[in-house]
């Protein structure tokens, strides 16, 4: 159904997965200059097309659909909406609307035929010239975008495995010139066979050996061994998983920027590489330097390695982000990643109201809980925390900014051969205050833990926190109340 001036609709469609399940297209426009092109092959494709306005453009591509369907739904109100979606491979389902003008939505998405391993996605524009770019493959993935106002920008790049597990990405955009990038993976891998490499590398001086008889001794001259052989033994490496990826966004205001990594993603460890010196003890003699027993003992020398591949499987840990921003040109930083031989998590809160506020927080291998709370003007917070693959510790990191030009940095490592436990709180009420922490416990076979607070209120305050610990715990209370206070402690 066409109705106006110019309007153009092409759809192609090829059948069939099956015949129950046919080709379906529904295309309907209202004004001028609108255009639709629509392509559909082997069946089990839906796809609807609204547009009403002048000059919308809209192009949906769907593919083979494995055992499911692949569904789209594209409508636009206005004029000078455009929206690209190409989907493949079945379990895609993608739903895009946009009212106003000049708003422009891409959605590409790549399934799979396994049943229950979807892509979802759902982009929602009101105002003009939004943009959203959506990449998902590999099922299991989760969007949903909205934006309200002019110049919003929202990328999101989602993509998983058959052992990946799921992606989840919310983002809403309230204002003008906001700018959202969301990229998730989640991925592992299935068994496979490897092998254990062992090189041996023989080596020895020039030697002589005789044979007597009733009569003489006959002596003969050998050149000196060199020869080195390689062997391979089977193993057979564990398969690993990824984790579950949620992130969520939300920005209102002018200009406000939020950029979220996580991966989870399984790896292998276990692998080694073994390198022995010479070897002469308990090994047969080879002969004699000389034409004479007395001339000394020849033997040989064997050197070598063993490597091992990493064997051991672990899985990714699960990852959650959420970004909360109001105000302008707010910017926020959030990285997650790592593997944990127990289940864990990272988890990170970021909440900005203001003006030109910067956060960073990055998060590695779980049992990480981090929130950063800044209100006022260019406050700044970079969180840093690390756990090892098999820890058992928890680090937790609360920075609370109030005012205008504070600045916190927070760096915590935890033990990894102990259930050490890193806390730390820096509370900062006033302007031009700095608080610095690093918080470490050491390889060491005794439980540590770190514990620091840092309350600063006023003007012109600094205090740094540097704590390390062997086999004590440590524990730093820092509260300065006034102006120009600077204290400083150290605890090894």
């Amino acid at each position: 159904m066409q109705g106006g001036v110019r309007n153009f609709a092409v759809t192609s469609q090829k059948g069939s997965q099956g015949s129950v399940n046919p080709n379906d297209s529904t295309t309907a426009q209202f004004g001028a200059f609108n255009g639709s092109i629509v392509n559909q092959k082997d069946g089990n494709n839906k796809q609807t097309t609204l547009q009403v306005g002048g000059s919308n453009f809209a192009a949906t591509s769907q593919d083979n659909a494995g055992t499911n369907n692949n569904t789209s739904s594209t409508t636009q109100l206005g004029a000078f909406n455009g929206a690209l979606v190409g989907q493949t491979g079945g379990n895609n389902n993608q739903t895009t609307l946009s009212v106003g003008i000049g708003n422009f939505a891409a959605t590409s998405q790549s399934g799979v035929a396994t049943a229950g391993r979807t892509n979802e996605s759902s982009t929602l524009q009101f105002g003009n010239f939004n943009r959203s770019f959506v990449g998902q493959a590999g099922g299991g993935n989760d969007q949903g975008t909205l934006q309200f106002g002019y110049g919003n920008l929202s990328a999101t790049g989602q993509s998983t495995n058959a052992q990946g597990a799921t992606n989840t990405s919310t983002t809403f955009q309230l204002g003008a010139g906001n700018k959202s990038f969301t990229n998730q993976v989640s991925s592992g891998a299935p068994s496979q066979q490897g092998s254990i490499t062992t090189y041996t590398h023989t080596t020895s001086a020039p030697y002589s050996t005789f044979k007597t008889s009733l009569l003489h001794t006959t002596w003969t001259d050998h050149a000196g061994v060199d020869s080195s052989q390689t062997s391979f033994t089977p193993i057979t490496l564990q398969p690993y998983y990824g984790g579950r990826n949620a992130a969520s966004t939300v920005q209102i205001g002018v200009g406000n920027k939020a950029f979220t990594n996580q991966i989870a993603q399984g790896s292998r460890i276990g692998g080694s590489y073994t390198a022995s010196g010479p070897v002469t003890n308990y090994l047969s003699p080879l002969g004699f330097a000389g034409h004479s027993v007395l001339s000394g003992v020849v033997y040989p020398s064997v050197s070598g390695s063993i490597t091992t591949p990493d064997f051991i499987g672990v899985n990714a840990v699960d990852n959650n982000a959420l970004t909360l921003q109001v105000g302008k040109n707010n910017t926020a930083f959030t990285s997650q990643s790592g593997v944990s031989l127990v289940p864990a998590s990272n988890d990170s809160l970021v909440a900005q109201f203001g003006k030109d506020n910067l956060a960073v927080a990055s998060q590695v291998n779980g049992r990480n809980g981090q929130a950063t709370l800044q209100i006022g003007e260019k406050n700044k917070a970079l969180t840093a925390q690390s756990n090892s693959v098999g820890s058992f510790t928890q680090n937790a990191a609360a920075t609370v900014q109030a005012g205008s030009k504070n600045r916190a940095f927070t760096n915590q490592v935890a033990n990894p051969l102990t259930g050490g436990l890193n806390g730390s709180l820096i509370a900062q009420f006033g302007s031009n205050n700095t608080a610095i922490a690093a918080q470490s416990t050491g390889l060491q076979p005794m439980i540590g833990a770190n514990t620091q607070a840092t309350v600063q209120v006023g003007q012109g305050n600094y205090a740094v926190t540097a704590q390390n610990s062997a086999t004590v715990t440590n524990t730093s209370v820092t509260a300065q109340f006034g102006s120009h206070n600077v204290a400083f402690t150290s605890q090894h």
